[in-house]
């Protein structure tokens, strides 16, 4: 199951992403991130990149991330499907991501994300009864 949606937005694409805890929110944009890449394609997990994200807030983190990941896509020609996330404060997180080279006779080739905005950026933390939510804007 999904854990995102995507919002109408007139020249962008807005993805909207939940999980029981903020890493699992985190995580879910990812997903979306690499659907958006790849037009849902089926990715394996035969490689593994680690990296650390800093920030000065924790919107940055998520800006960062997801910018991360866009970098390990054009440069390594990387797409990613496995994305574990762990927060350390507002300002630091770790990620260890998997996938493969992407490969036209098995992926999809989706559309072009050139960045990341902080334009309508959401991050909301999880609480007793609701799941933590993030929204980002993907700059097509």
């Amino acid at each position: 199951m999904k854990n995102y949606e995507f919002i109408d937005h007139t020249a962008d694409i807005i993805a909207r992403a939940t999980g029981e805890t903020l890493e699992h929110a985190f995580a879910a944009a990812a997903e979306a991130l690499f659907d958006v890449i790849t037009a849902s394609a089926d990715i394996s997990g035969t490689e593994e990149i680690q990296f650390e994200v800093e920030s000065i807030d924790i919107e940055g983190l998520l800006v960062g991330f997801l910018s991360e990941l866009i970098v390990i896509h054009e440069v390594r020609g990387l797409v990613l499907s496995d994305f574990e996330v762990s927060i350390q404060s507002d300002e630091k997180m770790t990620a260890v991501c998997r996938g493969e080279k992407f490969d036209p006779a098995r992926h999809n080739e989706g559309t072009q994300v050139k960045g990341i905005s902080y334009h309508m950026i959401e991050v909301v933390r999880e609480g007793e009864h609701n799941p933590a939510v993030v929204q980002v804007l993907f700059d097509i």
